[in-house]
């Protein structure tokens, strides 16, 4: 290509470095280019909230105008600050690649609590000026203060050391900038607790449609797989009339020949979102699906075969949704008295109702000793206690748990307080690789007495659960069954009962994502 281009970018140190690893691609296909540095509105406007901020394209009108007279040829933009609407003469060419879609919390280290979720403090001020943020961020720690900060990476990281508890950025400008966060403690949020915005992380390169000298050089960068995804996620906030300043997060990763998709939709940024976790072998009829199943969410009565407190996350998200809850355990419980009179270096906790009941006896604990936890549910239940989890699995399948714990305890010893009549998966997964000490702290048997009012969706969270209902109900095909995990679908299938569904990982937001 013979002429030089002109790459209009925003002036940010974020927005440069985009801009100049776009020119570097370039450079390798022999296309020569110079940066100019166009500043838009949401640039020059600093000191007001987004939420003050009237239309759309904060980051990219002054930029597309650029392209369409002409006095730059590509632009760079940060995907997810684009509008849904593709702008008349103006075609996205290409995408990127996809750096770390997800958000990260940036604590003080002064703000900091293991005990508590995110790691967090009581009633911490947290800096964020989107909405898709600030909602989700209320719906999972409603004691949080939330405050709007504007300005650049760099500055908006700042705050978090001087004026703020905490801080909310974008995993991809912190590793795209290499920062140094060691002054700061960080929490990166997975899907499942934060949905990401749409294509957050993917560079778009937008170019005037009548270039067609440029365009085959510019569509050579571009990532096919990144693009479908991001296509299906800004698809679903278009269907939601969703703007890149609406709290609107998706997220769709695809693994194995397998689609992943969450959406997390609210009308305002302090509306309990309302979301959803959809999987499916096809991207076919994909959006649809999701914008149909929230748009069209009717009253539901839901049974959960266990306790459910009324400041809980799963309860809060059904309450928000106008369901009907009836939350109640079908197993009736027995604490067994113990001793500890041997050594070990570890206790891992595969249940809630393991860590009631072992610290229901006030044991005295090794000095050294660490605490595991099989999931997020059971470290919370640690970290209630005002007790430190070491090792918390991210894996919604035992055996794979297992496997990265090896990894952390391998020959040392570990204490398993669990029921009478345990599966002992982890244990069973573990082998050799440590020596395992299994403590009956409680017996667990299916209660003779219950009664169960009908209900259109049945979740059931252990087989022990499964066993006691199906003693006394049939499971209808109409109902919708939820599975917490592969133990209890194995049980579920035992009584004739294959159209379960599985969330993403056994917590209550994941059920609460499959909830619809």
């Amino acid at each position: 290509m013979k002429r030089t281009i002109i790459i209009g970018s925003r002036g940010s140190d974020l927005a440069l470095w985009q801009a100049r690893f776009t020119q570097q691609q370039l450079a390798q296909q022999g296309v020569a280019s110079e940066i100019k540095v166009i500043k838009t509105r949401g640039d020059a406007t600093q000191h007001l909230s987004f939420a003050k901020m009237e239309g759309k394209g904060f980051f990219t009108k002054e930029i597309e105008d650029a392209l369409l007279n002409g006095s730059i040829d590509l632009a760079v933009h940060s995907f997810k600050d684009l509008p849904t609407q593709n702008t008349s003469g103006l075609l996205i060419a290409a995408c990127s690649y996809r750096e770390t879609p997800f958000d990260t919390l940036l604590i003080n280290p002064n703000a900091t609590d293991e005990t508590l979720p995110m790691n967090l403090k009581r009633n911490a001020t947290v800096g964020t000026s989107a909405a898709r943020r600030k909602a989700q961020l209320r719906a999972l720690r409603p004691d949080l203060q939330l405050v709007d900060i504007r300005g650049n990476v760099p500055t908006r990281m700042a705050k978090a050391l001087t004026e703020l508890d905490a801080v909310v950025l974008a995993s991809a400008g912190l590793e795209r900038l290499g920062l140094d966060l060691s002054a700061l403690h960080c929490v990166q949020f997975t899907p499942q607790q934060m949905v990401p915005a749409p294509a957050q992380g993917v560079l778009a390169y937008q170019i005037r449609q009548s270039d067609t000298e440029l365009y085959p050089f510019v569509y050579a960068l571009n990532h096919p797989d990144v693009s479908a995804l991001s296509g299906i996620e800004r698809s679903i906030m278009q269907q939601l009339g969703g703007g890149c300043q609406q709290p609107v997060g998706v997220y769709c990763t695809k693994t194995k020949n397998r689609y992943y998709l969450w959406v997390s939709w609210a009308n305002n940024e302090h509306e309990f979102p309302k979301r959803l976790f959809l999987q499916s072998s096809t991207k076919q009829g994909l959006v649809k699906k999701a914008v149909s199943v929230l748009k069209n969410a009717g009253t539901k009565s839901v049974f959960l075969s266990r306790a459910a407190t009324a400041d809980s996350y799963f309860y809060r998200a059904l309450s928000q949704r106008n369901y009907q809850l009836f939350a109640h355990s079908l197993i009736d419980f027995e604490a067994v008295p113990f001793e500890l009179n041997t050594s070990f270096d570890w206790i891992f906790f595969s249940s809630k109702n393991a860590v009631h009941y072992f610290f229901a006896a006030n044991p005295t604990l090794p000095a050294q000793v660490k605490i595991a936890a099989l999931g997020a549910g059971t470290a919370s239940a640690v970290k209630q206690r005002g007790l430190m989890v070491h090792f918390e699995g991210t894996n919604s399948k035992p055996q794979e748990v297992a496997a990265l714990f090896a990894e952390t305890a391998r020959n040392q010893t570990v204490l398993f307080p669990q029921a009478e009549h345990s599966l002992q998966t982890v244990q069973q997964a573990l082998q050799n690789r440590i020596s395992a000490i299994n403590l009956i702290v409680y017996k667990n048997t299916p209660a003779q007495q219950f009664t169960i009012p009908p209900s259109d969706i049945l979740i059931f969270t252990s087989p022990l659960n499964v066993k006691a209902y199906c003693s006394r109900y049939e499971i209808k095909p109409t109902q919708k069954v939820i599975a917490i995990g592969d133990t209890t679908a194995a049980a579920l299938e035992k009584h004739h009962c294959t159209h379960y569904t599985l969330p993403y990982m056994p917590d209550e937001i994941s059920l609460a994502d499959v909830c619809w």
